[in-house]
């Protein structure tokens, strides 16, 4: 028999060994059905916890939380900021590039925004609502993913042996400051890279200019841990034009 897209991965089920209960994860779970059942939903069920299927907690060395998914059609895949190859480069991961070139000489803008390539080196893109409905940012805030989203970060930094937080935007830290352990993992705070977000900013506060990347690979490198390779390299054509 077969698993519905919607279980936890194994490595995850850790997530239970604190305040957060099966029970609570199941009732989510049966109100997402639902809602995929009688609404327009992204991303797709299989891509649901993706960002969790493809980090193992022990191997977390860097967390980017996010609001929820991409409510345009074909874009969420199931990590935050990211979108499926696909799809064109939306306004906040423009902004994110723009940071990584900011800070790394030999920037090259990628052909799409999948950040599959950072999760492969251990940077969990969690979003703190894992589903949304068409068009409607928001639509499954409250459903309970909040605190499922809480239960995997304190599951990630009870495994990990040091990680960086990376959050972007009142959302982020409303999710992440409750739980987050300053003790022995650490947190780099900005705007969300929204372009409404930052369009409120003078330059020298924008969120190109943060150097949150190069910083992250600083405090993983003092604490023992490899850093991360931002660059997404690829043979394409670019679809980003950086200003």
């Amino acid at each position: 028999m077969s698993l519905s897209p919607l279980t936890l991965p194994p490595a995850w089920s850790g997530v239970f060994s604190g305040d957060y209960t099966r029970e609570q994860f199941d009732s989510l779970i049966t109100e997402i059905d639902r809602r995929y059942a009688t609404e327009a939903v992204f991303p797709s069920k299989e891509n649901v916890f993706r960002a969790l299927h493809l980090v193992r907690p022990e191997e977390v060395k860097v967390i980017i939380v996010g609001q929820d998914p991409y409510p345009t059609p074909g874009n969420a895949h199931g990590l935050s900021f990211s979108v499926d190859a696909s799809a064109k480069i939306p306004g906040s991961l423009k902004a994110i590039f723009q940071s990584l070139a900011h800070s790394h000489a030999d920037w090259q803008p990628p052909a799409s925004g999948d950040l599959q390539r950072w999760a492969a080196q251990g940077v969990l893109l969690l979003n703190a609502i894992l589903t949304v409905r068409s068009g409607e940012p928001l639509s499954h805030a409250k459903l309970g993913w909040e605190k499922f989203t809480r239960a995997v970060l304190e599951h990630a930094q009870a495994k990990s042996p040091f990680i960086v937080f990376l959050l972007w935007g009142g959302k982020a830290a409303t999710i992440a400051d409750p739980v987050i352990d300053l003790t022995k993992h650490a947190a780099l705070r900005d705007q969300h890279p929204s372009r409404l977000a930052q369009n409120r900013l003078p330059p020298e506060k924008k969120f190109a200019v943060n150097g949150h990347f190069t910083e992250a690979n600083k405090l993983l490198v003092t604490h023992g841990r490899t850093p991360i390779d931002w660059h997404l390299h690829n043979d394409a054509t670019s679809q980003l034009e950086l200003g």
